[in-house]
């Protein structure tokens, strides 16, 4: 007994090692592998005593343990404990492991579009895709509207794709997808949206009950793939209305769900339909316990889900996951996945290509993260920028940061003198800290807190949680769409707020103000907010013109403030307020209301009021007239070596926007300045620029734009 007691002892130290020591095992070599283990309301998910595990367990999470589970494989947590509710006989095969080092979860694979055999739209995500596996003779590929009846499987019609039995094939739906059937072949389903399990998806010779199959005899391979949920519906096939107890534990056709293959919920979870919960509109029989869960394969989800629930006498089911050995030496089509690469520790400059990687504990001094980029972050500070940052996202390939605990923190506060980054999405448990000489964003999304100071400039941008502003020198705000107020705590020098759509906050104001230098709001929408616009301290009177105050939920809408020039407080009727569409209704009378001395909308018209114009393609009112007559752009010197002059001239008031790139295309200055009795003119310092070199400079006034070339000395 003792010496079984070491070879099982040494057999988890020696697992350990190797998944300390290979970052870059895929995530379907794990048979369960979860980032966060409770549900977004924090509630806890517990293993409980009708769940069996064979294979590694392992989560970045805690793991929560009730009553009598069973873990026939190695029980990984980067955790330094388990959480208990009654436990009672617990099974662990090894010694359980914590503090492992945290694991990187791929939120996208390109890789299954870019290799795609058959790739199928849903018209605007408004079809729903069904894939019906038919074992020798192939896959048929069906599709139906949204909104109707869904046909029993074997019952469908309107068929769009017949396949041939798939030799390492992938198939790519953008939209909802639902998967049922027998595998013969091998293949990969990836759907953008959620994936549905109507039915048991098993390989051929596979047993229908239990999933199981002898793996040294079995050539089929399946990987189910969604960029959401993966959902077992309720059906009567999964057993719905209580088809365990119902139909028999034999009558294997109306109860349970056999599964095989690996399963990736990239964003969200595995999960079932229906769970009776008091506010769902569906409401089953009381209990509705539909059988077990039988998948022999692998599971990988972000988020853990309910598979069932303890409501209305017991709702959904067991679990009984068994690992596909196989596993480790191949992967299903598309799913050779690299995690990629960890950083952590002090480094003086570090590139971050396109992929995958994870950063916990990093300090850096210059940072530059490539197009295509997925970061994953680790803990309270996970990266620390002293000097500069470049995120270099694109419209076709943005930059991803997700955080993989509670809260990750981007602290570029210790004074990061200079900040630039283009279409970057951060994830809503991501905090990010901005203070610096020059910090420039443009088209992201942010979806957790952020805090900003010194000079910024944040144009075309989402921000869904707290924003707010310290110490600040000059501030640009423009063309955003803010969903939780726009606050300025501390004094700020000179700050212009232009054409944002500010809404939805329910305990802020949409823009609280104390004190400062200068402050001008023109061409904003701010509505169904807890108050409008608060002037909350400071001696001076804000320049507040051109903008749209309603719907304040405590009846204050301009809180010690006049409205100012133009300004007008009526319902700004957005598209579709409940789903978060905020461009305007072809109704709403912020058309064509904004500052008349304001640069036009792209579609030649006068500058509507928010962040989003209305498009008036047939209606261009005599746009003609509102371009530059002479619109000349100067530079001396150049060549040049510490700094240069660049000035404009034309006969159009409003402003005059600047963009530096170098000749790799990365962008180093975006400045803005107003015109003024015909002139504006912008100082370019070589600090600003870096590197000696030839460097392009673009001129954009009133939609015109001029390009000159700059050439610095050193």
């Amino acid at each position: 007994m003792k010496w079984l007691l070491i070879l099982l002892l040494s057999a988890t130290i020696l697992f350990v090692v190797s998944i300390s020591n290979t970052p870059a095992v895929p995530p379907t070599r794990y048979m369960y592998l979860t980032d966060r283990e409770t549900t977004r309301y924090n509630e806890i998910i517990w293993f409980w005593t009708y769940d069996s595990l064979y294979g590694a367990v392992r989560s970045n999470d805690y793991i929560g343990l009730k009553y009598s589970p069973h873990f026939f494989g190695p029980v990984i947590t980067s955790q330094d404990r388990f959480l208990y509710f009654d436990p009672q006989n617990i099974h662990f095969e090894y010694e359980p492991v914590f503090n492992a080092p945290p694991f990187f979860f791929p939120r996208r694979i390109p890789e299954l579009y870019d290799s795609a055999d058959v790739r199928i739209e849903s018209d605007d995500y408004s079809l729903m895709t069904r894939v019906a596996l038919k074992a020798e003779d192939g896959i048929e590929i069906h599709q139906y509207q949204l909104g109707m009846p869904s046909p029993d499987p074997g019952e469908e019609d309107n068929l769009i794709e017949e396949l041939e039995p798939p030799d390492s094939s992938i198939i790519y739906i953008d939209g909802q997808c639902e998967v049922y059937g027998i595998l013969a072949g091998r293949l990969t389903i990836s759907s953008t949206r959620d994936m549905y399990l109507i039915d048991n998806i098993i390989y051929d010779g596979a047993d229908p009950f239990s999933a199981d199959f002898n793996e040294d005899e079995m050539e089929h391979i399946l990987g189910l793939v969604s960029e959401q949920n993966i959902i077992i519906k309720d059906t009567y096939c999964n057993g719905r209305n209580n088809g365990f107890g119902q139909y028999g534990p034999n009558q294997i056709d109306n109860h349970s769900i056999a599964i095989n293959g690996s399963l990736l919920a990239l964003n969200e979870s595995f999960t079932f339909e229906h769970q009776n919960d008091d506010w769902e509109l569906y409401q089953g029989p009381s209990p509705d316990e539909r059988g077990i869960i039988h998948l022999k394969g692998s599971l990988l989800q972000v988020r853990r889900g309910y598979l069932h629930r303890s409501n209305h006498g017991g709702t959904g089911y067991g679990n009984h996951y068994r690992f596909d050995e196989r596993l480790n030496e191949q992967t299903p089509p598309g799913l050779n996945v690299n995690p990629g690469n960890e950083y952590y520790g002090r480094y003086d400059s570090l590139n971050i290509p396109s992929g995958n990687s994870m950063f916990f504990d990093l300090n850096v001094g210059k940072l530059t993260i490539q197009p295509g980029a997925e970061i994953g972050l680790w803990g309270d500070d996970a990266l620390t920028v002293r000097d500069s940052l470049f995120v270099l996202g694109t419209e076709d390939e943005p930059v991803f940061f997700y955080a993989f605990s509670d809260s990750s923190m981007i602290n570029l506060w210790d004074y990061t003198p200079y900040v630039n980054i283009q279409h970057a999405q951060f994830d809503s448990t991501v905090y990010i800290r901005f203070y610096g000489d020059n910090t420039n964003i443009e088209n992201c999304k942010f979806n957790g807190r952020v805090t900003a100071a010194g000079d910024v400039r944040f144009v075309n941008n989402t921000f869904s949680s707290v924003t707010d502003f310290e110490r600040c020198r000059n501030v640009l705000v423009e063309k955003c769409l803010i969903k939780d107020g726009l606050k300025f705590k501390e004094y700020v020098d000179s700050c212009r707020i232009v054409n944002n759509t500010i809404v939805g906050s329910h305990d802020r104001a949409g823009l609280e103000i104390r004190y400062f230098g200068s402050f001008e709001a023109v061409n904003n929408i701010i509505a169904y907010n807890e108050k409008g616009i608060w002037r909350r301290a400071g001696n001076y009177e804000p320049v507040l013109r051109y903008n749209d105050v309603f719907g304040s939920w405590r009846g204050e809408d301009w809180v010690y403030c006049e409205p100012g020039e133009g300004s007008i407080s009526a319902d700004p009727l957005f598209v579709d307020t409940d789903n978060s569409d905020f461009h305007l209704s072809e109704e709403s009378p912020c058309i064509d209301t904004g500052d008349p001395d304001s640069p036009r909308d792209p579609d030649g018209t006068r500058a509507d009021m928010g962040a989003f114009y209305f498009d008036q393609p047939n209606s261009v009112n005599d746009v003609q007239e509102s371009l530059p007559s002479a619109f000349n752009v100067s530079i001396y010197p150049n060549p040049f070596n510490s700094r240069t002059l660049l000035k404009v001239k034309t006969d159009v008031i409003g402003l005059a926007y600047l963009k530096v790139y170098d000749i790799t295309g990365r962008e180093v200055i975006n400045d803005v300045k107003a015109v003024a009795n015909g002139e504006s003119s912008f100082t370019i310092n070589s600090r600003t620029l870096g590197s000696a070199g030839v460097y392009i400079a673009q001129v954009m006034i009133a939609g015109e734009k001029q390009t000159v070339k700059l050439v610095y000395l050193q």
